[in-house]
This record gives C-alpha cells, structure tokens and sequence, in this order.
C-alpha cells in the first residue's frame, strides 16, 4: 500500500486502523511498521507515530548511484547462460508492456530489474537491493507518470538484455548506470518542480516540522 503511492506525504500511519483493515492484531502491524521505519520507508516520532517521510533531494542522490552499483555487481556475478537470463529479461519486458496503467507499468519495470538482480544467485544482494529498490520506487510512484519515460526504460532494457546476451558485460555496466541516472535526474527535476510551485503558493512557509524537513519537501538542500 505504501509503495502503490496510498499516503502522501507526512501522512499518519494508525495502526489501529491498520490492523482492522488487514483482519489482524495490532502487533504484527507495529512490527511491521518498526521494520519499514528501519528500512527508511517510514519516520517516526513521539508525538506523530509513524508517518511517511517527505521526499528529499538528497535521499534520492544517494540511493540511486547504490542501486546501480548493486546491479551492476549481480550482471558479474551472473549464473547459467547469457540465453537464459535474456529470455527471462525479455518476458518481463513483455509484461510491463502489456500493463495497462502507471503504478502497474512501475510494477513490471520493477520485475524486470529483479529477474536481472536474482540471475546473480547470490540471496543476500538480491535482498539488499529489493531494500534500496523499494526506496526508489516510493520516488517513482510519486512522481513519475509519464508515458515517454516508460518508453524510454522499455529501450533502454532492450539495450541491456542485447548487450548481456552479446557477452558486452561492460556495455551492460555503462547501460544500467546511464538508465538509472536518468531516471535520478528525472526525479530530482520533479522534485524541484514541485518546490518551485509550492513555494509560488505559499507551501513552502507551512509548519511541516524541521528546517530541514521543510527544505526537503521544497527539494532545496
């Protein structure tokens, strides 16, 4: 629910209310909600309890060049035949072209990058990356729904798959950082965009916390 985009921002997370929906007892809820705190999916205070964060320019600096990095180690660190993993990549390409709205186009893409991570065979990257990959998706599914940048990772998947499947690892390494950076500097665009029309109206001067949370919902530093 949280990565479909259901709460905005420094929206309150009740996890009495929670537990109710889902047909369970608050404690798993809560524990759930600790271990999406731990993960930096949500922030919690005293007063507020859990809540979700403001996105912030310089989060989405930091976890793209690792998401990146990651992927890159799971392509020199894949098993079983250049065939083999292309033919998955290609079926998951597939399935994100056929989605027939945003949240579920972002789903696919996600797939895809997940059946390159798992081809590394190595559990312990495959999890850390679904953690970082989660918080790229938040940005994602908040801020981008435009059909020319589907189109445009559908191509630049293609590339990736030719190049693996051609044994060019190192077009490959140089594809997945170029791909992933421009979905960064997407980011970094809306979010400035967004800080440039909440300060027009007045939005950037509402009592939302911290200097420093204020800031990050403006996309300044």
């Amino acid at each position: 629910m949280l990565l479909d985009g259901r709460w905005n921002e420094h929206s309150r997370l009740n996890d009495s209310a929670l537990a109710a929906e889902l047909g369970v007892s608050r404690t798993p809820v809560r524990e759930a909600l600790i271990q999406l705190e731990s993960e930096g999916l949500l922030a919690c205070d005293p007063n507020r309890g859990f809540y979700l964060p403001a996105l912030a320019r310089e989060e989405a600096q930091e976890i793209y060049p690792i998401l990146w990095s990651l992927e890159q180690l799971a392509v020199f660190l894949a098993a079983g035949s250049a065939q083999d993993l292309r033919k998955n990549l290609e079926q998951a390409a597939s399935r994100a072209t056929a989605a027939s709205d945003p949240v579920a186009a972002l789903k696919q893409d996600r797939a895809w990058h997940s059946a390159l991570v798992e081809s590394s065979g190595n559990q312990r990257l495959i999890e850390i990356t679904r953690r970082i990959e989660a918080l790229t998706r938040r940005y994602a599914a908040a801020l981008l729904h435009d059909s020319a940048i589907a189109e445009r990772r559908a191509r630049e998947h293609a590339q990736i798959a030719e190049a693996l499947a051609t044994d060019q690892p190192a077009r490959a390494f140089a594809l997945l950082k170029m791909h992933w950076r421009a979905e960064m500097e997407e980011v970094l665009r809306a979010l400035e965009e967004r800080g440039a029309k909440l300060a027009a109206v007045g939005g950037a001067d509402r009592p939302t916390g911290s200097k420093r949370t204020r800031a990050a919902i403006a996309g300044k530093p």
